[in-house]
């Protein structure tokens, strides 16, 4: 009798907990698929968050920062926006020293609204290129396309010296945005910043021409390839020559590693005549003037560059020089 009895709690226990089991089951199946989610909520009440498992991943999800987009692909967001409705876009480059107050993108910009043939209106479709920070901010504060080429890693801030590596490395990066900008189906016309606008450069590419480029001197045949080269002004269209083009020409920066771009171009321009069927229009100096073979005719000058001048300080000045004797020469055009 007295076994019986000491059987009998055990059996209540076990009855007691089969059943809390059953319960514990049944509660955690309740309003949501999974069991945590019934859990957290009695865990924390009411004053937890309402939302299940899978509602958090969503929101995780949702909530997630874009992947962040590649130079490459900023840059080329960018030339999109300003290209002009025949997909030309017109670019330079500028560093902090060229962005300083009254210094060179001053001028540059300033150019635009001293010229003739409506050429403010160019500047729609102009893309900046900044080498740094501070020349990033100082293009944001005076135009609307500005663009931080951040992949560089070398300091391209101060005055770069002529034909030290810096300056080197700095007019390097142009050819690589060219090709970038070719492979997109876009034709660019390239412009040192220094380069002055007067009137509108396009109005001396010919259609012929893969290539279109300034001269230092200019001996009369723009086909002629004893022409020397000045890539202060570059325009290219976007053809599968023209991109191949290119990466030869970046490609033969290793035979010639301390020269600048404009050098290379000079030593391999037969090898790209003959190897690519090249075809390259050479600019007079009439209309695309400069300090190398200096014409001052404003009649016909379109831009002009002070190339063959060294240092910044030199360069401001004459290139002040010219602006008034081009506002001269209009303000006289206009009372005759």
């Amino acid at each position: 009798m007295s076994i019986e009895k000491s059987k009998t709690p055990m059996f209540h226990y076990g009855i007691t907990i089969f059943l809390a089991a059953v319960l514990f089951v049944y509660v955690f199946s309740l309003d949501s698929k999974n069991p945590l989610d019934r859990l957290r909520r009695d865990w924390l009440g009411a004053k937890g968050p309402g939302n299940t498992t899978e509602e958090m991943e969503e929101l995780c999800t949702k909530n997630l920062v874009p992947p962040q987009e590649s130079h490459d692909e900023s840059f080329v967001r960018m030339i999109k926006k300003a290209a002009m409705d025949d997909k030309t876009v017109i670019l330079t480059d500028v560093n902090e020293a060229f962005s300083a107050p009254n210094s060179m993108l001053d001028l540059f910009l300033e150019s635009f609204h001293n010229g003739e043939d409506n050429i403010t209106r160019l500047l729609d479709h102009l893309v900046i290129v900044a080498m740094d920070q501070k020349a990033f901010e100082k293009c944001k504060s005076v135009h609307h396309y500005c663009y931080l080429h951040e992949d560089i890693g070398i300091d391209l801030s101060s005055e770069n010296v002529y034909m030290t590596k810096a300056y080197v490395d700095l007019v390097w990066t142009k050819v690589r945005l060219w090709q970038l900008t070719l492979e997109q189906g876009y034709s660019f016309l390239f412009t040192d910043i220094d380069v002055m606008w007067f009137r509108n450069p396009f109005r001396h590419i010919n259609v012929y021409a893969d290539l279109t480029i300034g001269s230092d001197r200019f001996y009369g045949n723009p086909e002629d390839h004893s022409n020397d080269p000045n890539t202060g002004l570059v325009y290219a269209k976007p053809t599968r020559k023209n991109i191949e083009v290119l990466k030869y020409w970046l490609e033969a920066r290793q035979r010639f590693p301390e020269a600048h771009e404009q050098t290379v171009y000079y030593e391999i321009r037969h090898e790209l005549a003959s190897k690519f069927d090249l075809k390259v229009q050479y600019v007079s100096t009439e209309y695309w003037a400069n300090f190398c073979q200096l014409q001052k005719n404003f009649t016909k000058l379109t831009t002009f560059h002070p190339c063959c001048l060294v240092g910044l300080e030199q360069k401001i000045a004459q290139i002040k020089i010219i602006t008034e004797e081009w506002k001269s020469y209009k303000s006289n055009n206009l009372k005759s």
